[in-house]
C-alpha cells in the first residue's frame, strides 16, 4: 500500500522533479562560471596540433593519417569530431565551449540510466540521488580539462548507449549497437571494453548469433586499434607490481568502488580510503548477489546457479524472468565500469597507489552507485521504497555538497594557475604544460603561433589584467615593499610570502629577468607558490607581488633576487 495519499504523492513529485532540474542545473552553471577558454598539455596535440595538421594535409590520406594518429595510447576519434565540427560551422576553436561540449555526455549518460529505469516500471520521481550521484564534482579534473571532458565520460556515455540498442533486439538498432561500439573504441583505449560488457547482454538472453557477430565486430576493431604506431607503455610491468603487492591491489579495487563516497578529501590517504572501500565492497556484493539472481530466472542460464540459491536471491531482489531484457543492461553497465576500474587498478596504480581516488576516474564508480541504487531501489515494495529513497536523499545530497565544499577551490585555483601558466607561454614561450627544452615545448609553441596566425585561435586578451602587459618590475616607482622567503629545492622553486598585500587579494609571485627579457607569474595560494623550475628559463630574476583589488593592480617589490638554472 502506498504510504503517501494522492496529494502528498503529487507534491513529492513536483518536489523531486525541481531539485532534479536545479541538480543539473547547477552542474552546468558551475561548469560555464569556471572554465576558461585556454588549453592544457594534451589539449594541444589533440585539439589544435591536430586540426593544423588536418588542415594542412594536401590530400584525404593526409587527413586521414591526421585524424587517426594516437595521443599516447589512446585513439580519440570522438574528441576530433567534435573539434572538427566547431571549426567548421565557426571557423575557430573556442576550448570553453568544447568543454561544455564534453560535459553534455554526462547528461546523455544520465538521460540512458533513467530511461531503462523508467522501462522498467520506475517512477521518475525516483531518479533524485541519481542526479545527485552524477551531477556532482568528484570527477572535477575530467569535468574541466577540455580533452579529457570528451574522452572520460564520452566513452562510458557511447558504451552505454551501445548498451541500449543491444536489448532492443531488432536489426536496426543492432547494426546501430555495432556502430557505437566501434566509434567508442576508437574514442579511447578504454572503450574496448564495450565489447565484453555488450556480449553479457547479448548472452544472457540467449542471442547465439548474434553473440557471434558481435565478438568478430570487436575482434575487428580491437585488432585495427593496434595497428600503426607502437601503443607500449610498459603496462607489462604492471603484472610484477600486482604480483609485489597482491592485498594492496585487493583492498585498491573496493576502495576505488566506493570512489563515489570519497567525503574526506583533505584527510590523510589512509584514513580517507576507509569509507570508499567499506562501501566498495558493500557495492560489490549487491552487484555478485544480484547477478545470481538474475541468471537463475534464466531457462538457460538458470540451470548454472543452484536451486535454493536462485530462489532466495530472486526473492530478495524481486527479479523475474519477464525483466531479464533490462536486468541485462544494468548487468552491462555494471560490468564495463567494474572492468574499467579492474583495469585501471591493474595497470596504474604502479604509477602511485592513491590513483584509485583520482578525480580522473570518479565517473566509474559515480555510475555504478547510481546502478546500484536502482536496483536496490526495485527490490523493495512500495512503503520501504519510500523510506529508502528519503534516505539516499540525504546521504547523495551529502556527498554532492561536500564535492562543492572539496574541491571547488580547487577547481577555482586550478583555473588560476592555468591562466597564469598561459600568461608565461605568451610572454615566454613555455607554460602550457610543457617544460623548457623539450619537444613538447617546441611543438606547443609552434601550434599556437600557427593557429593564431590562422586567426583559429589566439590566448585571450588580457589575461591576469589590463595593464599585465605592461607592468614590470624595473624602472617601477611603487613604493609598496613585501618580503618573502625563497627556497630552491630541487625541481621547485618555492615562495613564501612574509609580509605584503593583504591575505583577500589575488596575489601573485612575478619574477623579471634582469634583462627585461623574461616574465614569469605564479598565483600564490595562501602565502606560499610553488613554481616548477622546468617551466622557467634560466637566468637570474627579480621577485617582486603584484596584488589585484577592485580592478586594481599595483606592484610590490622585494630586495629578493632568483637565480634559475
Amino acid at each position: 500500500m502506498n504510504s503517501l495519499t494522492k496529494k502528498q504523492e503529487t507534491y513529492f513529485q513536483y518536489a523531486a522533479g525541481i531539485l532534479t532540474v536545479l541538480v543539473i542545473g547547477t552542474f552546468y552553471y558551475i561548469i560555464v562560471q569556471n572554465s576558461i577558454n585556454i588549453p592544457w598539455f594534451d589539449d594541444i596535440e589533440n585539439i589544435p596540433y591536430f586540426l593544423v595538421n588536418w588542415l594542412e594535409a594536401p590530400d584525404f590520406a593526409g587527413k586521414w593519417e591526421a585524424f587517426i594518429r594516437p595521443n599516447n595510447e589512446h585513439r580519440v576519434f570522438t574528441a576530433r569530431l567534435i573539434v572538427l565540427a566547431q571549426y567548421y560551422l565557426t571557423s575557430k576553436l573556442n576550448f570553453k565551449d568544447l568543454l561544455f561540449c564534453g560535459n553534455l555526455s554526462v547528461l546523455v549518460l544520465f538521460l540512458f540510466i533513467v530511461r531503462g529505469y523508467l522501462r522498467q516500471g520506475g517512477k521518475w520521481y525516483f531518479i533524485l540521488p541519481v542526479a545527485f550521484f552524477i551531477f556532482n564534482f568528484q570527477a572535477y579534473a575530467g569535468t574541466f580539462m577540455t580533452i579529457m571532458s570528451m574522452q572520460y565520460q564520452m566513452v562510458i556515455m557511447l558504451s552505454v548507449a551501445s548498451f541500449y540498442l543491444l536489448v532492443k533486439q531488432s536489426v536496426p538498432a543492432f547494426i546501430f549497437a555495432i556502430a557505437i561500439a566501434c566509434l567508442d573504441t576508437f574514442s579511447m583505449g578504454n572503450g574496448m571494453v564495450v565489447w565484453p560488457s555488450g556480449l553479457a547482454i547479448l548472452l544472457l538472453q540467449m542471442r547465439w548469433k548474434s553473440s557471434f557477430i558481435w565478438l568478430a565486430a570487436g575482434a575487428a576493431s580491437i585488432y585495427l586499434y593496434f595497428q600503426g604506431p607502437d601503443f607500449v607503455q610498459g603496462n607489462d610491468k604492471a603484472f610484477s607490481y600486482v604480483l609485489e603487492h597482491p592485498m594492496r591491489t585487493f583492498v585498491a579495487f573496493f576502495t576505488m568502488l566506493g570512489g563515489d563516497f570519497d567525503v574526506m578529501a583533505n584527510a590523510e590517504f589512509n584514513k580517507r580510503m576507509v569509507i570508499p572501500t567499506i562501501l566498495g565492497f558493500i557495492l560489490f556484493a549487491v552487484f555478485i548477489t544480484w547477478t545470481v539472481a538474475v541468471l537463475s530466472v534464466s531457462p538457460f542460464w538458470g540451470k548454472c546457479v543452484p536451486e535454493r540459491w536462485g530462489r532466495t536471491l530472486a526473492r530478495i531482489y524481486n527479479v523475474r524472468e519477464a525483466d531479464i531484457r533490462w536486468n541485462a543492461f544494468w548487468l552491462a553497465i555494471l560490468a564495463y565500469v567494474l572492468i574499467g576500474m579492474l583495469m585501471v587498478v591493474f595497470f596504474r596504480t604502479r604509477f602511485d597507489p592513491h590513483i584509485i581516488l583520482w578525480s580522473t576516474y570518479k565517473m566509474y564508480p559515480a555510475v555504478m552507485t547510481s546502478v546500484i541504487f536502482i536496483i536496490v531501489l526495485q527490490a523493495l515494495n512500495i512503503r520501504s521504497r519510500y523510506r529508502f529513497f528519503g534516505t539516499m536523499c540525504l546521504v547523495s545530497a551529502g556527498l554532492w555538497w561536500s564535492t562543492i565544499h572539496n574541491y571547488l577551490p580547487i577547481v577555482k585555483n586550478t583555473s588560476n594557475a592555468r591562466t597564469a601558466f598561459a600568461f608565461n607561454q605568451k610572454h615566454n614561450g613555455v607554460g602550457l604544460g610543457a617544460t623548457k627544452n623539450s619537444a613538447f615545448e617546441t611543438m606547443l609553441a609552434t601550434t599556437l603561433r600557427k593557429v593564431d596566425s590562422l586567426g583559429i585561435y589566439s590566448l585571450p586578451s588580457p589575461l591576469i589584467h589590463a595593464e599585465g602587459d605592461q607592468v614590470r618590475l624595473t624602472g617601477n616607482t611603487s613604493q609598496l615593499n613585501a618580503k618573502a622567503d625563497i627556497e630552491l629545492a630541487g625541481d621547485i622553486l618555492k615562495i613564501n610570502l612574509v609580509s605584503g598585500p593583504p591575505a583577500d587579494h589575488r596575489r601573485y609571485a612575478f619574477l623579471e629577468s634582469e634583462n627585461n627579457r623574461y616574465l614569469f607569474l605564479f598565483p600564490i595560494d595562501g602565502t606560499e607558490t610553488l613554481c616548477p623550475v622546468g617551466t622557467i628559463r634560466a637566468g637570474a630574476y627579480k621577485l617582486g607581488i603584484w596584488d589585484i583589488s577592485s580592478g586594481n593592480l599595483s606592484v610590490w617589490l622585494t630586495e629578493q633576487l632568483v637565480t634559475i638554472p
